[in-house]
């Protein structure tokens, strides 16, 4: 009798069990439909969680994720990827661990670009637009971008959302107009940057605004865990190791002093 191995994925997200409840109320059990049967999703929170739209909250996620990503390699999964769009600490994390490893945003994006030839952002807050900026130069992704906006909303409106519907329906007034002005501009793949907007707004099968897609990418980056794992026991390198990628693995000394030190 053969046994299917079931294989490990550790989900990384920027979010806690009290102040986020609302939205995990509805990204866990998606988060569970969406994964294959000889998958495993395990969603980890994190406290205190990113509730203030810093660089410095971003910065502190970063460390979460890259000791997050080596945690989950010692404890034997088999991909690891945050749930959060900025991506931070992806490459660093990528650098240091021979699993997968992906972030939201990338997987998002380079999928995106699959659907649509023009990609309009659309964030929950202004704050995060440079951060989206920065996010596209780094993926080469200047001539795919229509443009970025964002609602002028706070998460705690957003937690509302998925609770009250007259919450949610105001919020979708938001959107929808900051959509129309990205469709406007050329976009025609509307991508919501972070899995509360995503869950709220893209989770319907076939949501859009006039025809463009509102890309859910929670479901993306699933699938795409899914994907590298398959892929890397097909002989497919999870990254590239060469010197000037920047995604040589650390030697044991660089490992542990960012362990006991970073």
């Amino acid at each position: 009798m053969t046994t299917t191995k079931t294989f490990r994925i550790w989900a990384q997200g920027a979010t806690d069990q009290v102040g986020h409840r609302n939205y995990l109320a509805a990204l866990l059990p998606h988060m569970k439909a969406c994964t294959d049967p000889d998958f495993e999703l395990e969603f980890k929170t994190m406290t205190p969680s990113v509730t203030t739209v810093h660089a410095l909250s971003e910065h502190r996620f970063s460390r979460a994720v890259i000791r997050g990503a080596i945690e989950a390699e010692r404890e034997n999964y088999d991909v690891f990827f945050m749930n959060h769009f900025q991506d931070v600490g992806l490459y660093d994390a990528r650098a240091a661990v021979n699993i997968p490893v992906l972030g939201l945003g990338e997987a998002t994006l380079l999928h995106a670009c699959t659907v649509g030839r023009k990609l309009g952002l659309l964030a929950i807050n202004p704050a995060f637009i440079p951060t989206h900026a920065d996010q596209i130069h780094r993926y080469g992704l200047h001539q795919r971008i229509a443009g970025i906006r964002a609602t002028n909303a706070s998460i705690a409106d957003y937690m509302e959302a998925f609770a009250v519907p007259a919450k949610k329906a105001e919020l979708w007034a938001l959107f929808e107009r900051e959509a129309r002005r990205l469709i406007d501009a050329g976009a025609d793949v509307i991508v919501p940057t972070g899995g509360i907007p995503m869950m709220l707004f893209g989770n319907d099968p076939g949501a859009n605004v006039d025809g463009a897609p509102i890309l859910n990418g929670v479901t993306v980056v699933i699938k795409a865990a899914e994907m590298a794992v398959k892929l890397q026991r097909l002989g497919i390198p999870i990254a590239s190791r060469h010197p000037q990628s920047g995604f040589a693995l650390p030697s044991p000394q660089a490992l542990e002093e960012f362990l006991s030190h970073g």
